[in-house]
């Protein structure tokens, strides 16, 4: 499968087994804590700030990485990130007892917390310690090519899970129609985890060398002044790709009432969209850096939250309208992640990236979770209120959506700042792409 040059071609040889498991969580997602779980909250009776506090845990939980650097160093990054993984998906059974107590609308928002708070807390832990282990088992030189590969195996997985989950719930009636999309796809989150082990290196870390201590790391990586920069942008990109991942179902759902297969099917065009980007963007990086595709992405980013004001229940052909919005949405919110991300991986130093790297995933959750918990309370509250700009009254939405516009200029500003060896200013950067296509043949 692999054409690809790199320096350390031993570390390629079970990549496959992890494509295929990040095909398989994304399905394990697409059909449990993604739309599904927003879909079924809104049909159980629960109200937007209860489903924006369901949806704050797994950010809110990130925070858990800063605590979780000394039981990754203890027993290894590799065990940490597969036993987390697995026990995860267990935590989502109780998604199949809400139900029974849907006349107490107390009881199923407690069932519904607890389930996605020990969600939450194994999926930190697992991703704390995985993307570290990523430093090791994942080449420097062809990080970017690897990521897009993976986006190229994911979404015919991704088209075929949500498609088969659009014509099973627009088909039936009642909530024991989400039992068997929850069934499967816990069996496929457990499938995903057990294909890591056979993954390379996240064992046990012992007398490394220039180790300062838990504490002494993790004020070493928070002085860093470039990287700090680096948080401020990344932590406002994930806010903003945290609070659309619900309010934008609900917006198509509670406005527009489109029905919940069909949203649940183009709702996954974010993950599509995030997986192409991985491809476009993963090969841009490995030759030009991380700052202009990233600065374009955002620019992007910010003309597509405005457009979102003028779309509504009579926009022609709407369906096409609603997919084409969540593919961008992924394509550039998740694009401009994964740029992020490949910059932390290229940029963290491997002896201290365990603190580096948790400190940046926990301070996105941070952020995230709160701006979620408080959106949903501000689109309640802007239900009852009016917001007058210009002799145009606003909805709670559209309010929401010029919010995230905001965020992401700010985020966008902080990444130019940032200082990348070997990165090219964004006019740089087209005049750069634009010349190396006209010499293709």
């Amino acid at each position: 499968m692999y054409k690809l040059i790199s320096s350390e071609p031993e570390k390629l040889k079970f990549m496959n087994y992890f494509h295929f498991s990040t095909a398989l969580q994304m399905c394990a997602v697409i059909g449990t804590v993604a739309a599904p779980l927003t879909l079924y909250s809104v049909e159980l009776g629960l109200n937007s700030d209860e489903i924006g506090i369901l949806g704050s845990l797994m950010a809110f939980c990130q925070v858990l990485a800063l605590i979780s650097i000394p039981v990754t160093i203890y027993f290894g990054s590799k065990l940490v990130s597969i036993t987390a993984l697995f026990t995860r998906y267990i935590f989502l059974v109780i998604f199949l007892l809400v139900p029974f107590y849907k006349e107490n609308l107390t009881i199923v928002f407690y069932l519904l917390f607890f389930s996605m708070l020990m969600f939450a807390i194994c999926r930190s832990l697992s991703e704390a310690a995985f993307v570290p282990w990523m430093q090791e088992f994942i080449p420097r030189d062809v990080r970017g090519r690897i990521i897009g590969i993976n986006g190229i195996i994911c979404t015919p997985f991704a088209l075929a899970t949500s498609y088969g989950i659009k014509i099973w719930l627009d088909s039936r009636v009642g909530l024991e129609r989400f039992y068997p999309v929850f069934i499967i796809a816990i069996l496929l989150g457990l499938i995903s985890a057990l294909l890591l082990i056979k993954m390379q290196g996240g064992e046990k870390i012992i007398n490394r060398e220039n180790d300062q201590g838990y504490i002494k790391n993790l004020f070493t990586a928070s002085k860093d002044k470039n990287f700090n920069l680096f948080l401020i942008s990344s932590g406002t990109q994930y806010l903003v790709i945290t609070v659309l991942a619900i309010f934008l179902t609900l917006f198509f759902k509670i406005r527009m009432n489109i029905p919940t297969g069909e949203l649940v099917f183009s709702s996954t065009l974010v993950l599509i969209g995030g997986t192409c980007s991985g491809f476009v963007v993963g090969k841009i990086t490995d030759n030009y850096g991380c700052r202009g595709i990233r600065v374009i992405f955002q620019s992007l980013q910010i003309i597509l939250l405005l457009v979102l004001l003028f779309i509504d229940s009579d926009t022609p052909y709407l369906s096409y309208v609603i997919g084409v919005v969540f593919f961008l949405f992924g394509f550039l919110m998740w694009g401009s992640a994964s740029i992020g991300y490949i910059f932390m991986l290229n940029y963290v130093p491997s002896n201290n990236k365990e603190s580096f790297m948790s400190l940046a995933y926990s301070l996105d959750g941070l952020i995230a979770g709160i701006t979620t918990v408080l959106a949903g309370y501000l689109i309640l509250w802007l239900d009852t209120s009016n917001i007058v700009v210009l002799g145009t009254t606003l909805g709670s939405y559209e309010v929401l959506f010029i919010i995230c516009a905001f965020i992401i200029l700010v985020s966008m500003n902080a990444f130019i700042l940032i200082k990348e060896e070997g990165a090219m200013g964004v006019r740089t950067f087209l005049r750069q792409l634009i010349f190396s296509r006209r010499q293709l043949p």
